[in-house]
């Protein structure tokens, strides 16, 4: 890629980017350097200088995924309270200094506290960054900025990742300072946070004297988040189900393995913001939902079929599932975008944010099992079976937000148009993607 390509590139993937949101910008590259630097050299980290077990690694793991179920509700509902960027900053600091309680970790005692502490906080960010983006981005550019940051939040994770496996290499008493890194990438997000215009992010949402977690209430709501649940299983696929099939059910070499996360991410980077026009309003998130839970009925289907070829065939059926799971991704990504900020009524910005967060809370903690479970265990037969999944949260997707725009304030039923769109160029758990 020439110098001409790389500037026509960032100029429409990051166009959207503009003032305050620019801060935003860097400070979500900052905190997916930090996620990246950790989450790739953690599982290390806990075995050979915590000397922690790897069942109590990874039940520690799937605790501070729950701790998140709560955390969106309760941490989203603050964010109309505090302010989105009050609060931000404030839970950007607490997890630096939560990152800094690592190195004393020697024993299950501490440790399930601390990983329980810091994914409630890391899940607790979603909604609070949401709102943010919504405070400071124009209505009709809000789904390309969102994209955009995605962008951004993929690239800095892979380097953060590439810079874990050299300390990996540097031995214990370097990756030791593994935690301490990711700590001082939170410190400076907390402190871009706050450079950004006060005078932007609402102090306090308008509760208008309603119920605490109305959300939980909104059945129509609930059902966006259960259909969207069902077709962000892409991710759960990708991370888990297929490289799992690659080692317990193929010849295939397991350095594939590597190679799909890599291209995953790197397309990511590259396509998120194109894949993101049209899903401003909701009736193009809907559309860009229905067409990832097709691709990935389609990619299951190959798989399947892949359980019943030859070993350089199924590679190739392997790696081209690979590639139509990214474009569902890309997709679904692009909906989640579209419907969260659409959905949420602006006097419970923060609360409804925080709820539709959960249909990736709930796909990072439970879709891994389930996924495997099917693949590994039935091989065509459950490759077929997570067709049927994503082809029912296909169905689902377009009734089930029908119904929940029948219950958004009248002014507030379709996200207004910029009078000027600009180019869409569009991040597990991670904090704040």
């Amino acid at each position: 890629m020439g110098p001409t390509l790389v500037k026509t590139f960032l100029q429409r993937t990051f166009s959207s980017l503009r003032g305050p949101a620019r801060t935003l910008g860097a400070l979500h590259f900052v905190d997916s350097l930090g996620n990246g630097l950790f989450m790739a050299g953690s599982a290390v980290y806990f075995v050979t200088v915590a000397g922690l077990p790897a069942t109590v690694v990874g039940l520690g793991l799937s605790l501070a995924g729950l701790s998140g179920f709560v955390a969106s509700l309760v941490l989203g509902r603050m964010t109309d309270k505090a302010g989105a960027r009050r609060l931000l900053a404030v839970l950007l600091f607490l997890l630096a200094g939560s990152y800094a309680l690592y190195p004393a970790v020697h024993s299950p005692a501490l440790y399930f506290p601390v990983v329980v502490l810091i994914g409630a906080l890391e899940y607790g960010c979603g909604p609070a960054f949401g709102t943010l983006i919504a405070e400071l981005v124009p209505d009709g550019e809000r789904v390309t900025a969102r994209a955009a940051l995605r962008s951004l939040f993929n690239a800095g994770f892979s380097v953060g990742a590439l810079t874990a496996a050299a300390l990996i290499s540097a031995g214990r008493d370097v990756l030791s300072l593994l935690p301490l890194g990711n700590g001082l990438t939170f410190l400076a997000a907390a402190v871009m946070v706050l450079k950004l215009p006060a005078g932007d992010a609402r102090t306090a949402a308008a509760d208008g004297g309603g119920k605490p977690f109305r959300v939980l209430r909104d059945l129509p709501f609930l059902g966006v988040i259960g259909s969207s649940s069902l077709l962000a299983l892409h991710s759960a696929v990708l991370l888990a189900g297929i490289p799992l099939w690659i080692v317990r059910n193929t010849a295939l070499p397991r350095g594939l393995v590597p190679l799909i996360l890599a291209v995953n991410t790197v397309l990511v980077v590259l396509f998120q913001v194109a894949a993101a026009r049209g899903s401003e309003s909701l009736d193009g998130s809907v559309r860009a939902a229905r067409k990832s839970g097709l691709v990935s009925v389609l990619a299951c289907a190959a798989l399947a079929a892949a359980t019943l070829t030859g070993s350089w065939v199924t590679g190739a059926i392997t790696l081209g599932a690979v590639l139509l799971f990214t474009l569902a991704e890309l997709w679904q990504s692009a909906s989640g975008f579209g419907l969260g900020f659409g959905l949420a009524p602006e006097h419970a910005r923060g609360e409804y944010l925080g709820a539709f967060h959960l249909h990736m809370v709930i796909q990072a903690t439970l879709g891994p099992a389930l996924v495997a479970l099917l693949v590994i265990g039935h091989g065509f037969t459950g490759w077929l079976a997570l067709a049927a999944l994503f082809l029912a949260g296909t169905a689902a997707i377009g009734p089930s937000v029908a119904r929940a725009r029948r219950n958004l304030p009248t002014p507030s039923k379709e996200p207004a148009q910029a009078p000027e769109q600009t180019a869409h160029p569009e991040p597990q758990p991670q904090t704040t993607a």
